[in-house]
């Protein structure tokens, strides 16, 4: 009788340690992406996950397509997410501060255009334009300005 116990409760144990317990993803006010095993605060958005306790015996492989191989992985693609977030903003403020010296670039040729009929080369030379030419050159510094600055 002892025998058969002592069987009974090992396997309760080894079925107790894997149930099915519920964790929470949200991204809390700093945009990181929280896991716990309590609900966040109310008015929160948050998706609930099944994950399955892991057992006491140590796994001779690692599942990737178990509840615990799953939330490794989305905790991986969250943190994928965010550095990619991080070079797009990166990219998009190098971006702006070339278009804000393009824009600048292309006031200044607006201006030259609008007031110089001649200029000096790299020679030293003094150049000048005709009205014509004025005119094209001045619709191009134009159309510069609209292209970079709005």
């Amino acid at each position: 009788m002892r025998r058969v116990s002592i069987i009974l409760l090992a396997s309760l144990f080894m079925l107790g340690s894997s149930y099915a317990a519920s964790s929470y993803k949200w991204v809390d006010s700093n945009g990181h992406v929280v896991y716990s095993q309590q609900p966040p605060a109310e008015g929160t958005r948050y998706q609930r996950i099944k994950t399955i306790a892991p057992s006491s015996r140590p796994s001779s492989t690692s599942d990737a397509s178990s509840p615990a191989g799953s939330a490794r992985e989305s905790i991986m693609q969250d943190e994928i997410k965010r550095k990619k977030n991080e070079l797009v903003k990166k990219e998009m403020e190098k971006n702006a501060a070339k278009r804000a010296d393009d824009c600048k670039l292309a006031k200044d040729h607006l201006r030259f255009y609008q007031v110089q009929r001649r200029w000096k080369d790299k020679d030293g030379n003094i150049k000048s334009m005709d009205d014509k030419e004025r005119l094209k050159k001045l619709d191009e510094a134009k159309q510069q300005v609209a292209d970079f600055c709005s």
